[in-house]
């Protein structure tokens, strides 16, 4: 992986932790679920977006058509 997209992963972790740690706050504040909810989907979000494993593809068995 190359240097600079590391520090990509690293700001963008940041800036979710930052989100998260603020609707937690003003939650707290507000009395009410509702900032909580609002930022909800941003854990599904950081899930789909990370790079999956880097392997190769298995070769084909190389065997006869039935």
């Amino acid at each position: 992986m190359r240097p600079w997209i590391r520090w990509v992963y690293v700001i963008a972790g940041i800036a979710v932790a930052l989100v998260a740690v603020s609707s937690i706050v003003q939650a707290v504040r507000q009395g009410s679920w509702a900032p909580i909810v609002s930022v909800a989907w941003l854990p599904a979000v950081v899930v789909a977006a990370r790079p999956g494993p880097y392997r190769r593809c298995l070769p084909g068995r190389r065997r006869p058509a039935a």
